[in-house]
């Protein structure tokens, strides 16, 4: 099956004006115009974006030929969307080109002998000479009678033709636009008047390409996405057919062990993948290729969405009908559920690249979301580089595979091939003495120094260049002589004086959590309210394009050499880094709320340490609803960064809710805020608030919230033990499951009962109600549920006496944690076996289980685990 076709859903409007002329036009369009625009392909789920290189530039600067080729390259990167403004001045016309431009763009030269004026060269480059702008083009003339009006202070010369000259090539300029057939507003009487004529054709081309409900889905966008990342891999690749074959023979053959890719930093991974799964996908088009690239997006990181994200495609594509779980644990226990479901409807081929970037949350790096044992009909294929993944990969004896440097024949066709899409080569001897360098064996490194060749415009010194960059020994070097180059080119303004726009542009791109849109960026560069002028980054910007990638449109660095070099450079201290945090989260708190705000504001205080306005932001509780429902664990994650950085208490913060939850009419906010409470330790103040809750769910009669209210608040009841108030409270919780057939509650507190049967000695009354939980988790492919009942039985067959029975299902239980990944669980069962074995008098055969055990809650921090296996292992030596 052929992954989803990539539609760009970005707008970047390019806007070509006269300089001296249109400043009210165009700041009337920022601050009012495009902010509605922005707003609205939001809701549509498109990033919008507008280029204004007139902001910032002058008539001079325009004359001296150095603004035109950033304004095409915009174009460019803007196309196919154009606004055009006129009145009755021509504009400057450039002194001259660059020739590097006239060699890239040969039409120039015959409009330059004609002294075209910069804005009509953008209008022939951008419009004029390509058909395919029509529907997403136009222009608007100002009525001339907006010379006998001119607002106070303006001068009426920079509103007339520069001479007569440039009035008859106006004129014409004008026919040439009104015959082509594109749109034209003529006319328009002020500024006011243009922002409604530009906001109800931009709105007119919103609606048409991205109309309402036409957004695409969270799975969709992310499939898009990842997508686009691989294409973006894809682009002038060496690949051998060895390679290739190694990754067919694996996804076409049997076995239940996954692939795992090795190589260096930079050595190609990503690109193997890439390529390998668009060509297989050629020879296979039936063939379903699941790609999910770890940094591509900005959750991809994240193990649970990337789980969600798997589970949704299965569910899609091969017509599953369970539901997606939404709680860490329930994913976790239902993916290898999934996997077998899926694995009985056809093969499945999934790739996960870059395993050594998942976020440290969960014990992910650990694998523990990644089963042992796959189906065999699903074939996976990951990468990662060393680190705790890799280390996983290792014990569980997982075959490998290498990318190998490369090779001397390799690096040569690289160079011809990178320098031929952009119309350049090296001499022979150059390319020879590039490619012998070792350090040239890594593709990246490769890349990166034929970026900065490419761009060195005196070749009679790029002998002396080639020196300079191959002294660097690894590509985080490159990227430190790379850095270098960007302050020499674009750390200074027109005026030669130094500026900070590469190192703070450099700065923010690192601070921000999941990258910056463009208009993000430019906002924060800015001061005093005011957006950093394009005019001022777009040349950086242009220069940065291979080295940044665009992440559901999040601006970000595309390799992490770079983002490590960048650090260096600018902020290689925490004295540095926190004023960058500073700095994003005062412009992300001055924003109005929504997803970005949400994500960035609260991660930013914490980074910087901020813990005041970090706790008077999540008391408010407009702010801690959205922030909970996007992510209760980072809630729970920041709340404890606050108190164990500072003197703030949580429950301070939400006092009076805590002594008067009756009075709290919001109970949903209630009920989310109790739970809050009892996942980070605070049961008394979570059972008055559970007490209050239940009374509320009794009297509206909401059966369903109410037995998970009771469920909880005997929870909390077990703990301080009083058994009975329990008992009562589970009781209840079990009459209204079984009255509203909701077996998952069902199941959960019969589970609880039999433990606190247990605790008063009835074994048999603990193992009935375990018996009717086992059959519940079994039908509902609980699997989580069931290792635990099983568990659970297997300490009661033990307590009895009966070792074997025990031995049997403790043998279950570890198979299912097996499956599942739960080291917790898992521990457990080889702890209790290795006990039961050595009652029965077999201690040789249960030190290894004990010993295992105890590696596993060591290695993965359950230290109260580890505590109470050791007397078991120092028993059995």
């Amino acid at each position: 099956m052929s992954m989803p076709s990539q539609q760009d859903r970005v707008i970047r409007v390019f806007i070509s004006s006269t300089f001296r002329d249109m400043h009210a036009e165009r700041d009337y369009l920022v601050k009012f115009v495009f902010p509605q625009l922005r707003r609205l392909c939001e809701a549509r789920g498109v990033t919008w974006g507008e280029v204004d290189l007139r902001w910032g530039v002058t008539d001079e600067e325009a004359a001296e030929g150095k603004v035109l080729p950033i304004c095409l390259e915009e174009i460019n990167r803007c196309r196919p969307y154009f606004i055009g403004l006129l009145g009755e001045r021509y504009g400057s016309v450039p002194q001259s080109i660059p020739a590097e431009l006239l060699e890239k763009e040969d039409w120039l030269r015959e409009q330059f002998g004609e002294r075209k004026s910069v804005t009509e060269l953008e209008i022939l480059h951008g419009v004029l000479r390509n058909p395919a702008m029509a529907g997403h083009a136009y222009f608007y003339f100002r009525d001339p009678v907006w010379l006998d009006r001119l607002p106070p202070g303006a001068r009426r010369e920079d509103f007339l033709s520069e001479d007569a000259a440039s009035a008859g090539k106006l004129r014409q300029l004008k026919q040439l636009i009104g015959a082509s057939g594109l749109p034209v507003r003529e006319n328009y009487p002020t500024p006011e008047a243009l922002g409604a004529l530009v906001l109800a054709d931009l709105t007119a081309v919103i609606d048409r390409l991205f109309p309402e409900g036409s957004q695409p889905d969270p799975l969709t966008r992310e499939a898009l996405d990842h997508a686009a990342y691989a294409r973006s891999r894809e682009r002038v690749y060496v690949g051998r057919p060895e390679s290739f074959a190694r990754l067919d023979a694996h996804a076409d053959g049997g076995g239940d062990q996954p692939l795992v890719i090795l190589g260096e930093s930079g050595s190609g991974k990503s690109a193997l993948l890439a390529n390998w799964a668009a060509r297989y996908r050629q020879v296979h088009p039936g063939a379903f290729v699941l790609e999910h690239y770890i940094g591509a997006t900005p959750g991809s990181a994240d193990w649970a969405a990337m789980l969600r994200r798997i589970l949704g495609e299965l569910k899609q594509r091969l017509g599953l009908a369970q539901e997606i779980p939404e709680k860490p644990d329930a994913l976790r226990s239902a993916f290898p559920n999934w996997l077998h479901m899926a694995a009985a409807k056809g093969r499945v081929i999934l790739v996960l690249d870059a395993l050594n970037q998942l976020e440290d949350r969960d014990g992910a790096p650990d694998l523990l979301w990644l089963p042992p044992v796959l189906p065999e009909n699903v074939r996976l294929i990951v990468s990662t580089l060393p680190g705790r993944a890799l280390d996983e990969t290792t014990k569980r004896r997982w075959p490998a595979f290498k990318v190998e440097p490369l090779s001397v024949d390799e690096r040569k066709e690289l160079i011809r091939l990178f320098l031929h899409d952009y119309g350049r080569s090296l001499s022979p001897a150059r390319v020879d003495r590039l490619a012998a360098a070792p350090q040239s064996g890594n593709p990246l490194y490769l890349r990166v120094l034929l970026d900065e060749l490419r761009l060195f415009g005196q070749h009679e010194r790029l002998e002396e260049r080639l020196d300079y960059y191959l002294q660097a020994a690894s590509p985080y070097e490159l990227y430190e002589k790379v850095i270098v180059r960007w302050e020499e080119d674009y750390g200074k303004d027109a005026n030669g004086k130094p500026t900070q726009v590469v190192g703070d542009t450099l700065s923010l791109l690192w601070a921000a959590r999941r990258g910056l849109t463009e208009s993000e960026l430019l906002d924060a560069l800015g001061r005093d309210g005011q957006p950093l002028p394009r005019a001022a980054w777009s040349p950086l910007f242009l220069a940065m394009a291979d080295a940044l990638v665009s992440r559901g449109g999040l601006l970000s660095f595309a390799q992490d050499f770079l983002r490590t070099a960048a650090r260096d450079a600018y902020l290689p201290t925490e004295s540095h880094q926190r004023p960058a945090h500073t700095r994003l989260a005062d412009y992300f708190e001055r924003q109005p709320a929504g997803p970005r705000r949400t994500d960035e504001l609260p991660w930013q205080l914490a980074e910087a340490h901020a813990w005041q306005r970090l706790y008077d932001l999540l008391a408010d509780r407009a702010f801690f609803t959205d922030a909970w429902d996007r992510n209760q664990f980072e809630v729970k994650t920041y709340w404890t960064q606050i108190e164990a950085g500072s003197p703030l208490r949580m429950v301070g913060a939400h006092r009076s809710l805590i002594e008067h939850p009756e009075a709290e009419a919001d109970k949903n906010y209630l009920w989310r805020f109790s739970l809050l409470l009892a996942d980070t330790g605070h049961p008394e103040d979570d059972l008055r608030l559970r007490s209050s809750l239940v009374d509320h769910f009794r009297v509206i009669g909401d059966l369903n919230n109410l037995q998970a209210t009771l469920g909880n608040q005997a929870l909390i009841l077990y703990a301080r033990g009083d058994l009975d108030g329990a008992m009562a409270l589970h009781k209840e919780q079990e009459r209204i499951c079984r009255q509203l057939g909701n077996l998952d509650g069902l199941q959960a507190t019969l589970g609880n009962q039999a433990l606190i049967l247990e605790d008063r000695g009835d074994l048999d009354g603990a193992m009935a109600l375990h018996k009717e939980e086992e059959r519940i988790c079994r039908q509902l492919g609980n699997l989580d549920g069931l290792q635990a009942t099983l568990g659970n039985q297997a300490n009661i067959l033990k307590a009895r006496g009966d070792l074997d029975g025990a031995m049997a299902l403790y043998k279950e239980q570890e198979r299912i944690c097996r499956q599942l990944g739960n080291v917790e669980g898992l521990a457990y069962s080889l702890a209790n076996q290795a006990l039961a074995l050595g009652q029965m008098g077999r201690a040789r055969e249960g030190l290894p289980l004990a010993e295992e055990a105890h590696r596993l809650a060591v290695s993965h921090g359950y230290a109260a685990l580890a505590g109470q296996i050791a007397p078991i292992l120092n028993a059995l030596r």
